[in-house]
């Protein structure tokens, strides 16, 4: 029986004369040169907690304060722009901001049941954008959500992918 456990194991061959419980006689341990050094054990770290972690609010006054220290206002934005409640788009403080370099989401989703309105928006959309040489793109099949990159943004058409500086900036 204790051959086949030792078979089914993987373990060394029995020697097929000697008794199976016979004793092994401990070797003796010869030291040469210098001992060996053994690094002290690591202590176990304890972890907190969730609920006794502390977190920083990104948003407070203290840390706003320490990113524009570090990094500067920021130049650029990304600006979100819907009709106003007489149906009309902010078409000069846009050009303003679009030669600064920010990037406008025009959304007409409001003017749903008015084609009319939101066709003529979306024209003068594209006439502002073409006085000011940049493209229009519409990120939906109905051009309800349309996007007119800033000055000096870049639009990879190919893989669709928004940002990055454009040489000439």
């Amino acid at each position: 029986m204790r051959r086949r456990l030792y078979n089914f194991f993987g373990l060394p061959e029995l020697p097929e004369g000697g008794p199976i419980d016979a004793e092994i006689e401990p070797q003796t341990v010869v030291e040469k040169g210098d001992p060996i050094h053994i690094p002290k054990p690591v202590r176990k770290t304890v972890r907190k907690p969730v609920r006794e972690l502390k977190f920083h609010d990104l948003g407070s006054k203290r840390w706003l304060e320490w990113a524009i220290s570090q990094q500067g206002l920021p130049r650029r934005g990304l600006r979100y722009i819907q009709p106003d409640e007489m149906h009309r788009l902010p078409l000069e403080p846009m050009s303003t901001r679009l030669h600064q370099g920010d990037i406008c989401v025009v959304d007409l989703n409001s003017l749903a049941h008015m084609d009319s309105q939101r066709s003529a928006l979306a024209r003068q959309v594209q006439d502002m954008a073409n006085y000011n040489g940049l493209p229009v793109f519409s990120l939906d099949d109905s051009n309800r959500l349309l996007l007119v990159p800033g000055r000096g943004s870049r639009i990879d058409t190919e893989t669709h992918e928004l940002g990055g500086n454009s040489i000439l900036d």
